[in-house]
């Protein structure tokens, strides 16, 4: 125990130190504001407002942390926390110095732009197409390239047409961003779409709405547009963390951690279990190469359909010494990061191989297991066909001849000697048709066939020259034809056994079905000394065995006999 606990203590070092950096980069971040206010609340006409870009700073570089703490290899946290950044550059307009002036009026729209990337890059942090890299292109040329002659500009023309310009073209740019939100929340899937609809709906309405309040709000006292915009701003990291709390993002581990966990016991943990763990999707498959090919079991040894390529889905493969082991199926809307799923996949890569090994044995006996079974019953089919061909067979003929040497034995003009004859081989034939009977009772009685296990072990006890107690529960037992058979010969087995060799004074059968299994428990108060090598406990062992049950046998010496046998069965 302290060896494992050893070896998980750097997780937890890590994480402590990952908490702490966090925390250190929240206090830097505040005391950064609380900064800012001193350089640009002297002197300032609306204060109110000033303190509302810190206040929305706070909130970005809150919402930053959250989702570098929860994904902390996700783009996201990163995007977020430059919106954070440029809201805080931004609001140096508001000072006194020329130089923060300069920059302030750089980064005055470049939120916008920020906003526009996060939703369209939500929630892998990259851009999953042509078209969407083209609208985020062209946000940040709207925000960063068509602002500059809004602080450059020396003549009155010229300011105006660059506003112009810099509103129809932003314009544009959000319609766009709103169409393209629309379409991918019409797509998804209503899991995704659950995560998707709030902060898209939210995401268009801010898009739109900012440029709009530069229209709405034109004539207005100077503060209200900015209030109106802040506030409109201070929504999206909000509805950033909500789309993370309801599934967006969730809580990942490193890389490193899930190599300290290889290092420990993980014959309980499962690794697909892990690997949704470390890539935060718990839609995660994981498939283990199989034996024939294209073919993927589970750590079960079942197989799995893993193909990927559907909507949103990909598949990375994972190798061993340049062999294919197994193949992850991701949600890549989660994880844009390919290369980060097969860094993932490559850590547990001997790891795969040893629980692909293990899937095929799993397998292989599962098949030979499914192999005797098929064995048993093609063997209870045959006892079947014989036991019958016997009955309406021989027997009949049997019964025959008996008749037949009945009536010469009652013809008048017989000599006393013919019917003498013919009376005795009467009663042979009824001796020999005894013994068939007998014969066909001991190959596959026909009690069992018709009636079912209970009436058969109820035929059984009933049959022994030594009191013998039954149980059975419930009364009217559900089992396949191979589990009724077993067990009736395991009960037909013991109580023979006891019969022959126990000189036992009593004996018990019980049997119990549970939800899973069939309990058969046959006793006695012989002598003991009992053993499974025997050819009949022996071939009956075998045949548990061949179902998947189990025998337990405790004979001792002077102590009777306990036979206990589990047959796996459905209630």
């Amino acid at each position: 125990m302290r060896a494992q606990q050893g070896q998980a203590a750097p997780r937890v070092a890590r994480a402590a130190s990952f908490v702490r950096a966090l925390l250190l980069i929240g206090l830097i971040g505040t005391l950064g504001g609380l900064l800012e206010l001193v350089l640009v609340l002297p002197g300032s006409e609306f204060p109110g407002v000033l303190v509302l870009y810190t206040v929305v700073f706070w909130v970005y570089l809150a919402a930053g942390l959250v989702a570098w703490y929860r994904r902390p290899s996700n783009p996201m946290a990163a995007l977020i926390l430059a919106g954070a950044l440029v809201v805080y550059l931004s609001n140096l307009r508001n000072a006194s110095p020329p130089i923060l002036v300069g920059i302030g009026l750089v980064f005055t729209t470049t939120i916008l732009a920020v906003i526009v990337h996060l939703l369209l890059a939500f929630p892998s942090g990259r851009l999953g197409s042509n078209a969407a890299r083209v609208v985020v292109a062209g946000a940040y040329f709207v925000a960063v390239v068509l602002q500059a002659p809004l602080y450059l500009a020396t003549s009155e023309t010229v300011l105006e047409t660059a506003i112009i310009t810099q509103r129809l073209c932003g314009f544009t740019v959000m319609g766009a961003t709103s169409l393209m939100l629309a379409l991918r929340v019409r797509a998804a899937d209503p899991a995704h779409r659950r995560v998707l609809l709030p902060l898209f709906s939210y995401g268009m309405f801010v898009v739109l709405g900012v440029p709009f309040a530069t229209l709405l709000f034109d004539g207005f006292a100077p503060p209200t547009r900015e209030v109106v915009q802040l506030v409109l701003l201070t929504g999206v990291p909000i509805a950033f963390v909500f789309g993370m709390l309801r599934g967006g993002f969730t809580h990942v581990g490193e890389l490193a951690d899930l190599g300290v966990w290889l290092s420990v016991d993980v014959a309980a943990d499962s690794l697909q279990d892990a690997l949704a763990l470390t890539l935060g999707d718990d839609t995660v498959r994981l498939g283990l190469r199989g034996g024939a090919p294209g073919e993927f079991v589970d750590e079960a040894g079942e197989t799995v359909n893993v193909v990927g390529r559907a909507q949103g889905r990909e598949v990375v493969e994972v190798t061993v010494a340049g062999e294919s082991v197994a193949v992850i199926e991701y949600d890549s809307r989660m994880n844009g990061n390919a290369e980060h799923v097969r860094r993932a996949g490559q850590v547990l890569a001997v790891a795969l191989d040893r629980t692909r090994l293990s899937a095929e044995l799993l397998r292989s006996q599962r098949e030979l297991r499914e192999s005797r079974t098929r064995i048993v019953e093609a063997a209870d089919l045959e006892r079947l066909r014989i036991a019958q061909d016997l009955h309406d067979g021989l027997q009949v003929q049997l019964v025959l001849l008996a008749l037949e040497a009945q009536q010469i034995a009652g013809i008048a003009d017989s000599s006393p000697s013919t019917k003498s004859a013919a009376t005795t081989l009467r009663k042979r034939i009824d001796a020999a048709a005894a013994d068939l009977r007998r014969l066909v009772h001991d190959v596959l009685p026909l009690t069992l066939t018709e009636r079912g296990l209970s009436d058969a072990v109820e035929d059984l006890v009933d049959r022994m020259p030594i009191p013998t107690a039954l149980e059975v529960h419930p009364p009217d037992l559900h089992l396949s034809e191979p589990v009724s058979n077993t067990a009736y010969f395991v009960v037909a087995e013991a109580l023979a056994n006891t019969v022959k060799h126990a000189d036992a004074a009593s004996a018990r059968v019980s049997l119990v079905q549970t939800a899973g299994a069939l309990h058969i428990h046959v006793s006695d108060s012989g002598r003991g000394g009992v053993i499974v090598e025997g050819r009949g406990l022996r071939g009956l062992a075998d045949r548990v065995d061949a179902l998947g049950g189990t025998v337990n046998l405790r004979s001792p010496d002077g102590g009777g006999m306990a036979l206990t046998v589990e047959l796996p069965c459905e209630l």
